[in-house]
């Protein structure tokens, strides 16, 4: 992926948005990305971009030759189905649903058979330590049950990018630790990881580190 002179701004009536402004960066297939800077640095800002749920107001962004920024919202949300796979900080599941039908939704949407994508969702929840909560409702999960199902939903559909939103914020250091090897363990098959986080530890684990600040990308 190559993010080539990616600005996005906002109207002074959006409020305290934080933009971002000529982000340059290569981010190698495969590698583990760490994104850092103070709070409102255009950390969140340049994950959506990347994730193709907002738009740039100027520059690229290219996958496998294609420019994601300016391609039309079907591609974009094939692109978010199949190659994006997201985790953020608050882990939104849907309350309505039982832990194995929020993992299993992605395959549903990609229109996989129903018999595969329960198997894949099954095989996702063994991994995560979640096996006996599949029934459960997110409501009678703990946080870091929460968040770990919100990761096997993020790969329900094999992503080659996992994009994670502060994925340790709201978690003690134990189940932080958890998730950070869950998140290693997509790298090792091969995805390409990209983490914001506040973390130093975190940061310096990266193959690359990008550092943001007032919306620029300065290390």
């Amino acid at each position: 992926m190559v993010i080539d002179d990616v600005s996005r701004t906002y109207p002074a009536s959006a409020g305290p948005a934080a933009g971002v402004f000529g982000i340059c960066a290569e981010l190698t297939a495969g590698s583990f990305v760490t994104l850092s800077g103070p709070s409102g640095s255009g950390k969140s800002t340049l994950l959506n971009l990347v994730a193709a749920l907002d738009h740039p107001t100027s520059g690229r962004i290219v996958v496998d030759g294609r420019d994601i920024a300016a391609a039309p919202e079907r591609e974009r949300a094939e692109y978010r189905l199949r190659l994006v796979g997201c985790l953020f900080q608050d882990a939104p599941l849907i309350g309505e649903l039982s832990v194995a039908n929020n993992v299993v939704l992605p395959g549903l949407l990609a229109r996989s058979d129903r018999r595969e994508a329960r198997g894949r969702a099954q095989e996702l929840l063994d991994r995560v330590g979640l096996s006996r909560q599949s029934a459960m409702f997110p409501a009678q999960l703990s946080v870091g049950q929460r968040q770990r199902a919100a990761f096997a939903r993020a790969l329900m559909n094999r992503p080659r990018l996992l994009l994670a939103d502060e994925p340790t914020g709201n978690l003690d250091r134990a189940t932080g630790r958890q998730v950070m090897e869950l998140v290693a363990g997509a790298q090792a098959e091969g995805c390409t990881v990209v983490v914001v986080t506040h973390d130093p530890e975190i940061a310096a684990a990266g193959d690359q580190h990008l550092r943001l600040l007032d919306g620029h990308l300065v290390a």
